[in-house]
């Protein structure tokens, strides 16, 4: 989840031999500075807040545990609209639903990814969890990289009717292929 020496936007790192044995909840709530950072890490015009609640299990100990994190992440975020250049607000929740194994790190050695299959264990580095970073990945996946504001897409189809191209010529002038169509290429011999 995170390099050595890399400085996290929304931290939270726990010894995961901390954590008490079966099940325990925690809450996670990002600061101001937090989401201000996340924002641009993302690029994004606004991150309002981000929390999220956690059911944490943890099963075994050293190099035979595992640490099981199911929860809901919430976020408000803004972003600019790519049809009507609009800023908008939309709300994020999810289910996080993640599991820590001592024994990851062995088993990435050879690995086959089958996309019907769930996720791989993630590997407790050094020992840590950092349920920051965990929820701030699992948000950066649900922010759409091409948003639209609700009710936008109707609007680039009002202004396509309104601006119509009944010219064929008009339209392969458009198209940048349409050069080539003319073309007449003779094989060297």
């Amino acid at each position: 989840m995170q390099t050595p020496n890399q400085v996290l936007e929304f931290s939270r790192s726990v010894e995961a031999e901390s954590l008490v044995h079966g099940e325990s909840k925690k809450t996670f709530t990002a600061t101001a500075e937090e989401c201000e950072a996340l924002q641009r890490r993302f690029s994004i015009e606004r991150l309002a807040d981000l929390s999220a609640a956690l059911t944490i299990t943890r099963r075994g100990s050293g190099k035979r545990m595992k640490i099981t994190v199911r929860g809901q992440l919430h976020a408000r975020i803004e972003q600019i609209c790519v049809v009507s250049l609009e800023p908008f607000e939309s709300q994020i929740k999810i289910d996080i639903d993640c599991v820590f194994d001592s024994q990851a790190m062995e088993n990435q050695e050879t690995f086959d990814l089958d996309l019907q299959d769930e996720d791989p264990a993630e590997p407790l580095i050094e020992g840590l969890i950092d349920f920051g970073e965990l929820i701030a990945q699992s948000l950066s996946l649900e922010i759409a990289p091409h948003p639209k504001k609700p009710g936008s897409e109707s609007a680039q189809v009002a202004l396509d009717r309104a601006n119509p191209i009944d010219d064929p010529e008009a339209i392969s002038a458009e198209n940048p292929f349409a050069i080539l169509k003319n073309m007449k290429i003779t094989p060297k011999n």
